[in-house]
């Protein structure tokens, strides 16, 4: 939804498999929220899940041969993690090659990988996800990188930046990003949180998840949107109508910002 902005700058990309061997049990889904323009989100939507599966089967190259589809326990995790991390950065190192002279757009991205035995959530920036279990209750929630976070306050500290009206250098709210090349990248990375969730937890029977852009987050927080959606479920299962509903509702609250929403039912 373009809500009261002048333009719609979310693009978002969805593939329920990543390919049809290896990671054919691997779905994944990605939000990129972009700012000062639509390149960078666009073009990350058109091309990060290409880098990450290249990447992927790069890293099982070093490992023991795989035999169809990839479970969870097959592999390195640490590798793993290590080689979506620098994903992003080879993403963003792509975005500086290919930049025109004027763009200076940047984007947030929220993504999920859910394979055969866990989920992972990986973001940059203030996109984010959370995982709710058929009762409703958040199990699981990404953290913000945001200029109010004191940690992100003192990475920056340390890297010789400043903050100030509550943005890196007086420019942007967020405190890693994919493109905004006009800024010291040292200050604002492309540098992913990533977190894991292990599905196969009986004590906890997965519901949804959401994948949400900051113009949801900025007005409802998580148990609000949990809360709102289970509520929904209980009288409907069109997900894109509760989607559509999510978002009218935030108009309501008065997000003015782009709104772009995941809800990723389990079965």
């Amino acid at each position: 939804m373009q809500g009261w902005r002048s333009s719609m700058e979310d693009v978002h990309c969805t593939l329920l498999k990543l390919d049809d061997k290896a990671w054919s049990q691997w779905s994944y889904f990605s939000i990129f929220d972009g700012h000062n323009g639509l390149d960078t989100a666009r073009k990350c939507a058109e091309d990060f899940h290409r880098y990450l599966l290249k990447s992927f089967n790069e890293m099982l190259k070093h490992g023991e041969p795989i035999d169809g589809p990839l479970k969870s326990s097959q592999l390195d995790l640490i590798l793993f993690r290590k080689t979506i991390k620098q994903t992003y950065f080879f993403m963003d190192e792509q975005l500086r090659k290919s930049k025109t002279q004027h763009d200076e757009s940047g984007a947030v991205v929220i993504t999920c990988l859910i394979g055969p035995e866990v989920i992972y959530f990986m973001n940059v920036g203030d996109a984010r996800a959370i995982l709710v279990s058929k009762t409703g209750q958040v199990l699981l929630s990404t953290h913000d990188h945001k200029t109010s976070d004191p940690d992100e306050q003192h990475r920056i500290a340390e890297k010789g930046g400043s903050i100030w009206d509550n943005r890196v250098e007086g420019q942007l709210a967020m405190t890693r990003v994919l493109g905004d090349f006009s800024m010291d990248k040292d200050l604002v990375p492309p540098d992913a949180d990533i977190k894991e969730y292990t599905i196969h937890d009986t004590n906890n029977p997965l519901g949804f998840i959401v994948l949400a852009c900051d113009g949801i987050w900025d007005v409802m927080s998580n148990k609000e949107c949990a809360k709102f959606i289970v509520e929904r479920m209980s009288r409907t299962q069109d997900l894109c109508k509760i989607c559509d509903e999510v978002l009218e509702e935030c108009l309501k609250r008065g997000s003015a910002d782009n709104m772009t929403i995941y809800i990723i039912k389990f079965l």
